[in-house]
């Protein structure tokens, strides 16, 4: 039987602790990134900003419950971090079992968009 040791991400938002819905909208936009369209002189220009979650391994289990790599754990700790008190956060050590979640997390981490250049001038974003 195939073993894998990984992280259980939780996290909770407090939504009282936010000051407005856009930074609320920014936690989450720093954790999924998003896509914006921007129409001007009659052309549209898409942009796509990544997220943490694009850049790093993971399988969502549920809603605001995810399994990361234990080697991404640092990362994902510094970004929920930022963030304290308005959002709580845990991580617990798992092994898993599941032949069909270690490949995701496996065919995930192909897919995954690699940390680049960019990294330092996301987190500059995430903390205005």
């Amino acid at each position: 039987m195939t073993r894998k040791k990984a992280s259980l991400l939780t996290y909770n938002t407090k939504r009282e602790e936010f000051e407005s819905m856009y930074e609320r909208n920014q936690f989450y936009r720093g954790l999924f990134g998003y896509k914006q369209k921007v129409k001007r002189n009659g052309k549209t220009y898409k942009y796509e900003k990544n997220g943490l979650m694009d850049e790093i391994p993971n399988v969502r289990i549920d809603d605001s419950v995810f399994i990361i790599k234990q080697k991404n754990k640092p990362e994902v700790k510094e970004y929920f971090n930022e963030w304290k008190p308005k959002v709580s956060h845990h991580l617990f050590a798992v092994i898993l079992k599941q032949k069909e979640i270690i490949q995701k997390l496996q065919n995930n981490s192909k897919n995954t968009k690699k940390r680049g250049e960019h990294q330092d001038e996301q987190k500059e974003q995430r903390k205005r």
